[in-house]
């Protein structure tokens, strides 16, 4: 290359360290080039991503009190307690998400305008969790994290941020839910949401997968508003999907992680109802707030946190497969009569026993879609006989539990089959 030419690039960028919300970053920021060089990127080293590259709006975005929130909410709510290296957070995993989609989006060939709408939507898709993420789907009437979501995305600065770039904040939220030609980039059955958790959980899990999102994402094609995968990366898709149906058992609901779930949503709901925070404090702590809020409150919220925080966590006595819930006819509003007599059986405290019956529903992913070399686009399991299995097999993992203290375990699976019908 002439020596001009390297003068040229030397005078085109600014390197520099600094910071993006407390996090230290490399960043190159194109000041002028004869080379039309793009408006200036921040740059963030990222485990899963390497790099991932932030636009001007998405960096200004990251630095919103309502995102810079989930750099204090774990990714996996309890799941450290067993997984030791799970301390990553939905802050993290936003920004992954942010980048998988701008891929996604890159390899279906949409416009520049299109996929930073998409990529924007990614980054704050997930603004609405609770403290530990999904602890919030165990609380009495708490708002949807979804519905919260859009609810941020609408109500504070953060509408601000996406105004003032001349992009209307009720776009995005349509992509965030789905109800947009570009939703399936974000909320779809092959998402970057999807994508970028799977992996990133199972790095930090140590959990081994082997998952091909490069080939994968270079495979996708946009059909009919859908994100498809072209024939060619049907393996890749059998290795997703078989990772995934690893990871519902292994990690998400570890009996153990889940336990201590269950010990938090009691606390919380004990804690509302005695006036000791409300459903919209909760919804707006970060982690180490909520734990220090349940330490000052009394009774039975500060003796669970105590016991969560020291790694007492209840045990499961009982195992329940699908087939016997239904056989039993197990209802989940039923679940605090079943605890009070269990409970009687033993002689134990309603409080120190946990039904745990959660829902049946199609693991996302499973009704993926495969553009054959023809141009029909028809789900991967008609195509897949590994992929049509993970489909069927799908609920013989699926446990509805039992627990209770450790030194009642064994009496708690005879009380359980006595009380439940097993």
């Amino acid at each position: 290359m002439p020596f001009s030419h390297y003068k040229a690039w030397a005078t085109a960028f600014k390197f520099e360290l600094g910071e993006l919300g407390g996090t230290t970053f490399f960043s190159a920021t194109y000041l002028s080039s004869p080379f039309n060089l793009p408006r200036p990127m921040t740059r963030v080293r990222d485990p899963i991503h390497d790099y991932i590259d932030l636009t001007p709006l998405e960096t200004k975005l990251v630095d919103t009190p309502a995102y810079q929130r989930l750099r204090w909410i774990r990714q996996l709510g309890p799941a450290n307690l067993v997984y030791p290296g799970a301390n990553h957070t939905r802050h993290e995993h936003c920004m992954g998400t942010c980048h998988v989609v701008g891929r996604m989006a890159d390899s279906a060939g949409l416009a520049s305008e299109e996929r930073q709408l998409a990529s924007a939507a990614g980054l704050l898709h997930d603004l609405g969790h609770s403290p530990f993420s999904h602890l919030g789907d165990e609380i009495d009437g708490l708002e949807d994290h979804v519905d919260r979501t859009i609810s941020l995305v609408s109500k504070t600065e953060i509408s601000d941020v996406l105004s003032q770039e001349g992009i209307d904040p009720k776009e995005i939220n349509k992509i965030i839910t789905g109800q947009h030609n570009l939703g399936t980039l974000v909320s779809g059955d092959l998402d970057g949401d999807r994508l970028d958790y799977l992996v990133r959980d199972a790095h930090y899990t140590g959990v081994s997968t082997g998952v091909d999102m490069g080939r994968l994402i270079t495979t996708m094609s946009m059909s009919d508003g859908h994100i498809v995968v072209r024939q060619g990366g049907l393996p890749a898709v059998e290795a997703l999907l078989t990772a995934r149906s690893t990871m519902y058992p292994t990690v998400y609901f570890h009996p153990f992680t889940r336990g201590a779930e269950l010990m938090l949503a009691r606390a919380t709901n004990t804690a509302i109802e005695t006036n000791a925070f409300t459903r919209d404090d909760f919804a707006n702590f970060t982690d180490h707030k909520f734990l220090s809020e349940l330490n000052k409150a009394k009774g039975l919220p500060k003796r669970i946190v105590n016991d969560f925080e020291n790694r007492r966590i209840v045990k499961r006595g009982v195992s329940i497969t699908k087939d016997q819930a239904e056989s039993s006819g197990l209802n989940k509003a039923e679940r605090s009569g079943y605890e009070e007599r269990i409970a009687s059986e033993l002689g134990l405290d309603s409080a120190d026993i946990y039904v745990d019956i959660p829902p049946l529903t199609v693991v996302p992913g499973l009704k993926a879609k495969i553009m054959k070399e023809n141009g029909d686009v028809v789900l991967a399991r008609d195509m897949s006989k590994l992929v049509s299995g993970l489909y069927e097999a799908q609920f013989d993992h699926w446990r509805g539990s039992v627990y209770g203290p450790a030194e009642n375990r064994d009496v708690l699976s005879e009380a359980s089959n006595k009380v439940l019908g097993l």
